[in-house]
């Protein structure tokens, strides 16, 4: 049996990845309570253990031969102003390192973080070579890669997994963005569409390329379905509607450019209203979990915030499992 601890464990979809290739969660942190609703929901609370990360020692970690890490990403995106290791939310990684220096010999032979884009770039580059740095002082060698979830979904999310490992690292290339599936494929029949007059003002929104956009989906002869984000210009608010068939990258759902909307146009209609609970889920590969513990407006929150199932499943296949095994 293949252990793994997952630290910053969310709503456990890290985990959720990980078993569909016969790997264990021996023991799993969190310090987000609505989140861990939703974990315990659906993995039960025996190895999920609920609290700061800083108030864990490596004594209080069981033994595994995995550790994984999805650390806060505020600091490392432009929401939370490129902070990267200064701000108090993506900095938690140090502690992250911290707990393995503790483990000793103990500690597992492989790890992997996963983070946003931004993880590479935060501070000129200086944050991802502190924590590259602080893996190799743990004896660990280092490698990365970059995969997007839009290889196995309709949703743009490219994400940077950086992999330690006590021994040789050799990653294949990443999955390769597929075309297909669209979102009109996951996307629900029914739903709480916007009423004439806000279809309205939201058309009113779209800058002049953007109109030329829309109108385009709309006189095409097949449905489609195209997510939008709405945003700050000029200090308006104002929508932008993608250029191609799937959502962007799902977001925690605090404020108005967080929460994504769908575009149902083609045969001269048109369609907009706010993108669901089950399309969020679907876009993650999560669709088959429990969310009644929590609002649908949490469990957004929570899947925004989350890794993409069937992308853990590809890395631990690929990635995980050939190091693993050596």
């Amino acid at each position: 049996m293949l252990r793994a601890i997952e630290f910053f464990a969310g709503m456990g979809l890290m985990r959720a990845g990980l078993e569909r290739v016969g790997i264990e969660t021996v023991f799993a942190n969190d310090i987000d309570e609505t989140k861990a609703k939703l974990y315990a929901d659906n993995w039960g609370r025996e190895e999920l253990h609920v609290g700061d990360i800083r108030a864990l020692k490596g004594e209080d970690i069981p033994n595994a031969e995995l550790v994984t890490a999805s650390f806060p990403c505020t600091d490392m995106s432009l929401a939370g102003n490129y902070k990267g290791l200064n701000g108090a939310q993506s900095s938690l990684v140090l502690d992250f390192l911290r707990i393995l220096d503790d483990m000793g010999g103990r500690a597992p032979r492989t790890l992997m973080i996963e983070n946003v884009m931004g993880f590479l770039t935060a501070n000129g580059g200086r944050d991802w070579d502190t924590v590259i740095t602080g893996i190799q002082k743990l004896g660990y060698q280092a490698a990365h890669i970059i995969v997007d979830a839009g290889a196995f979904v309709p949703q743009s999310r490219a994400r940077v997994f950086l992999f330690g490992h006590k021994g040789t690292i050799n990653l294949p290339d990443p999955p390769e963005i597929r075309k297909d599936p669209r979102l009109v494929e996951i996307a629900e029949e029914d739903g709480d569409w916007w009423s004439p007059e806000r279809l309205r003002a939201f058309l009113e929104t779209l800058s002049p390329i953007q109109s030329k956009r829309v109108s385009l989906y709309q006189r095409r002869f097949w449905p489609g379905c195209y997510g939008a984000f709405r945003r700050t210009r000029g200090g308006r608010p104002v929508w932008e509607v993608r250029a191609d068939e799937r959502a962007g990258a799902l977001r925690t759902t605090r404020g108005g450019s967080a929460k994504q909307a769908i575009v149902r146009a083609g045969r001269g209609e048109i369609a907009v209203r706010w993108m669901s609970l089950t399309e969020y889920a679907r876009l993650q590969g999560a669709e088959n979990l429990r969310y009644e513990s929590v609002t649908p407006s949490q469990a957004m929150f929570a899947l925004g915030d989350a890794v993409c199932v069937p992308v853990i499943e590809w890395i631990a296949t690929n990635c995980l499992m050939p190091l693993l095994r050596k």
